[in-house]
């Protein structure tokens, strides 16, 4: 066993060396990522994924959800990559409604649509939830996600079933 994790440590240093210093700034952001979910106090009661993590999601006290932008949710053009910006409304949302329920209660996606306004720029967007509607089984919430300038880069509304 030990001698594996030698070899595979090898590995890691001899590729490494050979990488350019954006693709180390890459690895870097993983490895923090994997040093925060186990050494970093969680500022709310409920845990980020990993997915959220990666993507530079966290939550903020005021009930919002933000999304550092950079190389792990960009697209080919320098921009918030679509499917990172979903997941932020998805993520947001889902702890607007965590927030309602009893322990031991769950909550899943039912459906999520997205519309894109503007090309998500700047050094963060930030994810504001609002529940429509919340019944026995399921809610019906809407996010707006906007940038650091306070401008509508997307609109979000889902439909989310409450698992008891």
């Amino acid at each position: 066993m030990e001698a594996n994790k030698n070899e595979q440590l090898n590995f890691i240093q001899n590729t490494l060396k050979s990488l350019s210093n954006h693709e180390l700034s890459q690895i870097s952001y993983l490895l923090s990522l994997y040093q925060a979910s186990s050494t970093d106090e969680q500022l709310t009661d409920i845990p980020m994924h990993f997915l959220g993590r990666f993507l530079g999601i966290q939550q903020n006290e005021n009930g919002t959800t933000e999304m550092k932008l950079g190389i792990q949710n960009e697209n080919t053009y320098g921009v918030a990559q679509g499917g990172s910006i979903y997941t932020l409304a998805d993520v947001a949302i889902g702890f607007q409604i965590l927030k309602s329920l009893e322990e031991g209660e769950k909550v899943l996606t039912l459906e999520l649509k997205v519309n894109f306004i503007k090309k998500g720029q700047g050094s963060r967007l930030i994810a504001s939830p609002t529940i429509l509607y919340q019944g026995k089984n399921t809610v019906v919430s809407e996010c707006d996600i906007t940038d650091d300038e306070g401008r509508l880069i997307a609109k979000a509304l889902g439909t989310f079933y409450i698992v008891r």
